[in-house]
């Protein structure tokens, strides 16, 4: 027989509570400390109910292992729950003196009243609107809206980003110099809006606890300074390092602490958040939801695939992800639940793939004897890797399937001449070939490169008929750009059309109406081009199911290719001709910019050319950064007045910027001033020095992108990162590390995605709020191969997803089919 558990005295086990607050926490309160008392108490056993719950968020090694602050909060959340607990039910007021109610019977409760909607978890369903859930009104269900929770079942997956650590809370004087999170609990003795040096705004507070003093710093985020109050208790959690001999934290994450926190020996979720809406607000409203939805929430992973890999059951994978035991625990969900979302990807951009060569077949195109003629033409050999690709490319064009193909490499790693293989092949073949550019000077370089392969050269016109002596035949080549005349255009057209034309080159304009190609039998597509489901169509209604190849200059780290541009085979170029070098990196400080400006000079002497790229075109009050145009001037009547300088910028129109590139490719510059208009396709040998003004204002990989605007010859170049401060801030700080350290992009690629994290790579994967993966990260490589076997296989045994127990992956993989899966 089960023995009740005894009747707890609530008001004097309060009072004991209150005593050790006031004591400071030192636990001497009661003989033996708190946890002998507390140990007895669950040994006899603990009613139901808040203050039950509490000693269990008890660290194993009990109340004795806290610290002094998280004993307060841990005192603070005990003292609420018995003050609850011990709450006296209210009598219901007596009888009027008329009424003919019989009297109560003793013991006997009143029926609780029903209640109103919304207001109980236990009549939730996935459909629910936010403002159902507990605390959440019509104006905070609007501002959850922006944060994709609409419904009840958003709620449930929406999931922490992080977790203050309240099982490790560690005093000020114990902080050090480490590149992982730390977390503390202290008050803010001052705060105030601050510049760091010159240019860069932010905030900077002062935080105490009983051991010590820490200077926190926000860069780039002066608005913390009007969020915090002087005699605020906060938690914050972020990176420490030493600066100017003191420990410092930079760009914390923080939360204000509230006397009614009951966290104390746990890890407390942190969820993503919006203006309006603060963390109590939104765990309650969370936790309501997985409270009543967990175990009615949709699995991809089909049951007979998660009983195949012993996988924990969807339920229990979503409450641990919310609220942990660990931090290992924690993390053994979000791999659990994020397999799911890569099945679901990886099945779209294999439908995706089967779509595009469906009951198709694709034009048989082959280069034959040509290919030994055209790569005996070059004047250099092909790289084994560049071999590779190429072998890869005209495997596919020879086979009955339209090509789907990515062809990635390095800034200068060549993939323009295997490219070009391919669409000599289509030629060869009797078809055309097309090549889109994201600009028009991007496309008349493409064109002029195409004619010098051709046996032309750079004053070749812009539409012409070739005849190199290794083809055996004649090209007729085309440029289509918007600064043709009406009439020019129109004769392009036509020439493709009717005119035997077999390569145009251009920007996107070539997929518009009115521009025909009957004979295509591949398109290549330039990078920085969206070229999905619709162009595809478009692309189709053009030719017999031409090829695709698409080509990026932006190393793309294989989780990234398996998911952005997952329905493509991807051909890879990862080393550089022989001979070149590779380019110098250099971060140079405010304090050595002459020694640097003496270093272009000496450059410049010998007879090579330099870039200098500014952030902006013109002075902004707003950025305090040099401006294209500023530093065009101050160098041409400052540190490089003996050269000649010209500037170039984006807002100049097309045929200006055209000869201004044609001038500096001529060296009638020695200097070229530009913004960001020079990141792709610039190629000028003779220029072996870039520097990047304001480099902590680009991101890595187009800082990457400029370099590779130099080290195109035999000869050493050097890249110069200017930056505006001494210290412009942690992150960009570790990006201008990353640069120096190394200049193997597809190294930088996976640097980047480390520090930037998942949002901004997954940007072709979300939209703002309407995120569609919640938990995978790029960095899961493992999880993502596992997802790539587990999709092949499924859809071997269903390939329409069709069978029952396929629902719930079918329904998962529907949103990445209409929106995520789309070429580039």
């Amino acid at each position: 027989m089960t023995r009740p558990a005894p009747a707890l005295d609530y008001d004097r086990l309060r009072r004991v509570f209150e005593l050790e607050l006031e004591r400071g926490c030192t636990n001497d309160t009661v003989l033996g400390g708190l946890d002998g008392m507390l140990v007895r108490m669950a040994e006899d056993g603990l009613p139901i109910g808040a203050f039950r719950r509490e000693v269990a968020r008890l660290p194993a090694a009990g109340y004795r292992s806290l610290l002094a602050d998280a004993r307060r909060i841990w005192l603070l959340g005990a003292v609420s729950a018995l003050a609850a607990d011990g709450r006296p039910t209210r009598a219901a007021p007596p009888p009027a003196a008329s009424s003919l109610a019989p009297p109560k019977r003793p013991g006997r409760r009143a029926p609780r009243p029903p209640s109103p909607a919304g207001s109980s978890s236990s009549r939730l369903t996935r459909e629910s609107p936010a403002s159902h859930l507990p605390g959440v009104g019509r104006a905070a269900a609007a501002r959850l809206e922006k944060l994709g929770v609409r419904t009840a079942g958003d709620a449930a997956l929406f999931f922490p980003r992080r977790f203050n650590d309240f099982t490790d809370l560690r005093p000020i004087a114990d902080l050090q110099p480490t590149s992982t999170p730390q977390t503390i609990v202290a008050t803010v003795e001052s705060v105030r809006e601050t510049r760091f040096g010159r240019r860069v705004r932010g905030a900077e507070a002062l935080l105490r606890d009983r051991s010590g003093v820490l200077r926190v710093a926000w860069f780039n985020m002066p608005y913390v300074a009007r969020t915090l109050v002087e005699g605020q208790r906060l938690v914050v959690s972020g990176k420490v390092r030493r600066f100017r001999g003191r420990l410092q934290m930079e760009n914390p994450e923080f939360e204000p602490l509230t006397d009614d926190d009951g966290n104390a020996g746990r890890l407390v979720p942190v969820y993503p958040a919006t203006q309006g809406v603060s963390q109590r607000t939104l765990r309650r409203a969370v936790l309501a939801a997985v409270d009543a939805l967990a175990a009615d929430l949709p699995d991809p992973i089909p049951v007979w695939v998660g009983r195949d890999l012993r996988l924990s059951s969807l339920p229990d994978a979503v409450r641990t992800l919310h609220l942990p035991s660990s931090f290992a625990a924690a993390e053994e969900a979000r791999r659990r639940l994020a397999l799911g979302e890569f099945l679901a990807i990886q099945c779209a951009v294999l439908l995706r793939r089967a779509e595009w060569q469906r009951g198709r077949t694709a034009p048989a195109l082959a280069l034959g004897a040509g290919l030994d003629a055209f790569l005996g033409s070059l004047p250099f050999a092909l790289t084994p890797s560049q071999r590779g690709a190429l072998d890869e490319i005209l495997t596919d064009l020879r086979g009955p399937y339209p090509m789907l193909r990515l062809l990635q490499g390095d800034v200068g790693s060549g993939k323009t001449v295997i490219a070009f293989a391919a669409m000599l092949a289509a030629v060869v073949s009797g078809g055309q070939a097309v090549l889109m550019a994201p600009t028009e000077l991007r496309a008349e370089q493409h064109y002029r490169s195409r004619a010098r392969l051709l046996g032309g050269d750079d004053l070749s016109p812009l539409a012409g008929l070739f005849a190199p002596s290794w083809l055996g035949r004649s090209v007729r080549a085309l440029l289509l750009t918007g600064s043709l005349t009406s009439g020019q255009k129109e004769q392009v057209r036509a020439d493709a059309a009717y005119g035997g034309a077999d390569l145009v080159v251009g920007t996107h304009a070539l997929l518009e109406e009115g521009v025909d190609l009957p004979r295509l039998g591949l398109a290549v597509v330039d990078e920085q081009h969206r070229f999905g489901v619709m162009q595809r169509a478009r692309l189709r209604r053009k030719g017999a199911n031409p090829h695709l190849l698409v080509m990026t200059a932006t190393p793309i780290p294989r989780t990234l290719a398996l998911t952005v541009y997952g329905d493509l085979e991807v051909s890879t170029i990862d080393e550089l001709p022989p001979g070149r070098k590779p380019v110098r990196t250099v971060w140079v400080q405010p304090q050595e910019r002459e020694e640097a400006y003496q270093f272009i000079r000496e450059h410049l002497e010998a007879g090579e050319q330099a870039f200098v790229i500014c952030p902006l075109v013109q002075e902004s009050e707003a950025l305090d950064v040099r401006s294209a145009e500023e530093e065009f001037a101050r160098l041409r009547h400052g540190p490089l007045a003996r050269y000649r300088l010209d500037l170039l910028h984006g807002r100049m129109p097309g045929r200006q910027k055209d000869e201004i590139m044609e001038r500096f490719a001529r060296h009638e510059a020695d200097v070229l001033v530009s913004n960001s208009v020079i990141e792709v396709g610039i190629d000028v040998p003779n220029a072996t020095v870039i520097v990047i003004e304001g480099a902590e204002r680009f991101g890595l990989s187009q800082l990457h992108q400029f370099r590779g605007r130099v080290g195109r010859s035999s000869r050493q170049s050097y890249c110069m990162l200017f930056s505006t401060e001494d210290d412009p801030g942690p992150d960009a700080r570790e990006r201008l590390e990353a640069m120096v350290s190394t200049s193997d992009g597809f190294r930088l690629a996976e640097v980047d995605l480390e520090l930037r994290g998942e949002g901004e790579a997954w940007g072709r994967l979300q939209s703002g709020a309407n995120t569609m993966l919640r938990v995978a990260r790029l960095t899961d490589r493992d999880i993502l191969a596992r997802a790539r076997e587990l999709a092949a296989d499924i859809l071997a045994r269903d390939p329409a997803l069709s069978r029952t127990e396929h629902r719930a992956l079918a329904d998962a993989v529907q949103p990445f089919l209409a929106r995520a899966t789309e070429a580039n």
